[in-house]
């Protein structure tokens, strides 16, 4: 079977961005009505962060910030991890696990294109990821 690269999975995607200075409140409305749990924060065209359903809980509604004052940038995740469109989905997947998070965003010549989820790997990636997965806790478990 051959592997389905990340452009293939983004095809005909089109990116929910905003800019440094939206309110949090803003962004969670333009991430509902597109029913998305991330979007990615720009200055200009440059990706510069990324602020998800988890920063919106554990750094807005946690620590108790107005979401209506409190500007994206001052909880966003800064300068996320990318992945570039012509690698394998299952290349993504292990980004995503080490970096234990959710959503990648997918650059070109430095400008988002789009985004991969963890929903994504409800695909035939998802097995051969596990596989991979169980193989290399076998083998640390065999060297230790």
């Amino acid at each position: 079977m051959q592997e389905r690269t990340i452009r293939s999975i983004i095809e005909g995607q089109t990116p929910l961005t905003t800019q440094l200075g939206t309110t949090v409140r803003d962004a969670a409305r333009q991430m509902k009505k597109n029913k998305v749990g991330a979007i990615l924060v720009l200055d200009g065209l440059n990706l510069v962060g990324i602020f998800t359903e988890r920063d919106a809980l554990y750094r807005v509604l946690a620590d108790g910030l107005d979401p209506k004052k409190t500007e994206i940038s001052k909880v966003m995740t800064p300068n996320p991890t990318t992945v570039q469109p012509d690698r394998s989905f299952t290349n993504a997947l292990e980004i995503m696990h080490v970096g234990r998070f959710r959503h990648l965003p997918v650059v070109e010549q430095g400008r988002p294109i789009g985004m991969i989820s963890s929903l994504d790997a409800l695909g035939p990636e998802l097995e051969q990821f596990t596989y991979a997965m169980l193989v290399a806790e076998q083998q640390r478990d065999i060297l230790l």
